[in-house]
């Protein structure tokens, strides 16, 4: 009674000192906050690995290059790669899962006493034999084993065969996060040219139209002029300039996102010499052969494809797990007990083994691994036929942008005339101030029509070739050395002007991952009519 009581008297403190235990693990488990000045370290830090990296500008700006410091500056891109490059490694992990389990182990135990027994006769129930042991009180162990299970190998090797694909995966992954930085930095390129060369003019051109106006609010408040004249007339300048300032904030905000792409500061983008009128636009387009390249080259469609190939494996899979599973077993021992005739010794055997469930299983895994890949196939047939809805849709805004670039022409045309015939009254005494500034605004409206015409038709080009899926630069790019890569892009470039789409018969002698033919090197004209 008295040792129980003993007993009771420990289990509070041994409850207290667990309790005091488990606190202890839970404030060691969850972390704290990090304070403002860890934060701001760490922004510091980052900041200081930007810059580190800057490559300041030299000249101007032409697109090639704007193009080139976006691939090295971004980081959605240079993750892409990143990622493409983990997955990668993983093939090799996967692998290494196809090998034979190899493992070591070594102990040392000692008991406070001799592990003595005694034995019983079977037959007399009777005691045989004196207490005896046959193993040291203490001793030390050790050993190596291996096993190779062929079943767990064959699994291995298709898990292997899906990393791959996978990796496949995560390169057509990279594809398109270039191909959407390209559509991004070409639009905002050409936004940034019209807003270089119409910029300068445009603020005057305001400044101009708002004193006239307050002008004109002047006169109608000592009526000198008709208030219907005045009303007409401010009307007429109050919209004008209501499209000014609208078109002037969206080339503000162009040479903003140009400035954020190319990783330079927002109050110091380049002059850009790359202008719309260096290159002639592609008259009329091949449909079908676009068409075609699109369902061949668009990332989404190649990443679907390697997805079904995964889902494939997922089936070969599954008729493995439900074989018996053969494998090989081996080991050598160590055991330094100085009873033992032999302390070191070995082992080797065959062991099969089989899941009989899964025998009952395995039918419906296969079949649901069948309408993975049968889901998988639907996917890409609706997805393609969004592709070639897209690739449309890219040749019939380009088509519409060569009939807008010819209407922006010929208003720029009649708006010029206006604006000399202008000039030239208002020198002779013809016309008052305000009617020349109104239509200088005019013309200014047409110049600018013009100008952000050209540019939209260059960017309607450009939208065909992410559309189809054609690649500017090859995935597998060097980004690191700037001028290599801006020569590259320059070349491709020149390709794009020119109306050319890849020639893919030279595309099915590298592998699929691989198959980003430059453009400039392309033979098949996308104005082909």
């Amino acid at each position: 009674m008295h040792h129980y009581v003993k007993g009771a008297r420990r289990l509070p403190v041994v409850s207290v000192a667990l309790s005091a235990l488990l606190a202890l693990t839970a404030c060691g488990v969850r972390p704290k906050p990090m304070s403002l000045q860890d934060h701001v370290r760490r922004a510091d830090a980052d900041q200081a690995t930007l810059a580190a990296g800057y490559i300041p500008l030299k000249g101007g700006l032409t697109l090639g290059t704007a193009i080139a410091r976006a691939l090295k500056y971004n980081y959605d891109a240079q993750v892409a790669k990143l990622e493409a490059s983990q997955q990668e490694k993983q093939i090799d992990l996967a692998l290494m899962q196809m090998l034979p389990h190899l493992a070591a182990d070594a102990g040392y135990s000692q008991r406070s006493n001799n592990n003595a027994a005694e034995s019983i006769d079977w037959f007399t129930n009777q005691r045989s034999l004196d207490y005896s042991y046959s193993e040291q009180a203490a001793h030390g162990t050790g050993d190596i084993s291996f096993s190779w299970n062929l079943m767990d190998a064959g699994i291995s090797y298709f898990s292997a065969r899906q990393q791959a694909y996978r990796a496949l995966i995560a390169v057509e992954r990279r594809r398109r996060a270039i191909n959407d930085l390209v559509k991004a930095v070409t639009a905002s390129y050409w936004e940034a040219v019209a807003a270089q060369a119409m910029l300068p003019r445009l603020d005057p051109i305001i400044a101009d139209a708002e004193a006239m106006l307050a002008a004109s609010h002047d006169a109608a408040d000592a009526h000198l002029q008709s208030p219907l004249t005045l009303l007409d007339y401010q009307q007429y300048v109050i919209q004008l300039l209501g499209e000014l300032r609208r078109i002037r904030g969206e080339l503000i905000s162009a040479r903003i996102q140009l400035a954020s792409l190319i990783d330079v500061p927002q109050d110091a983008v380049p002059t850009l010499t790359t202008m719309p009128q260096d290159v002639q636009p592609v008259a009329s387009l091949d449909d079908a052969a676009l068409e075609h390249v699109g369902l061949v080259m668009r990332p989404e469609l190649r990443m679907e494809v390697y997805q079904q190939q995964i889902d494939r494996q997922d089936v070969y899979k599954e008729i493995l797990k439900m074989m018996p599973g053969i494998g090989a077993i081996g080991n050598g021992n160590f055991d330094s007990n100085s009873l033992l005739v032999h302390n070191i010794w070995g082992q080797i055997g065959v062991r099969g083994t089989i899941n009989l469930m899964n025998l009952v299983q395995g039918p419906r895994a296969i079949a649901m691994a069948k309408s993975n890949i049968k889901l998988s196939e639907t996917r890409r047939l609706a997805l393609s036929i969004a592709v070639l809805t897209q690739v449309n849709l890219s040749a019939q805004h380009y088509r519409t942008a060569l009939d807008g670039l010819k209407t922006a022409r010929a208003i720029n045309a009649v708006s010029l005339q206006m604006e000399r015939l202008a000039d030239v009254a208002s020198s002779a005494g013809a016309q008052s101030k305000a009617d020349r500034i109104r239509h200088q605004m005019a013309a200014l409206l047409g110049q600018l029509s013009y100008s952000r015409s050209l540019a939209q038709t260059h960017q309607a080009l450009a939208n065909i070739y992410a559309s189809v899926g054609v690649d500017l630069v090859p995935a597998n790019a060097d980004i690191q050395d700037l001028d290599h890569l801006t020569a590259q892009v320059e070349r491709s470039i020149a390709g794009w002007e020119a109306g050319q789409l890849p020639d893919l018969r030279l595309s099915e002698a590298v592998p699929a991952h691989a198959a980003t033919v430059p453009v400039a090197s392309a033979a098949v004209p996308v104005g082909a009519g």
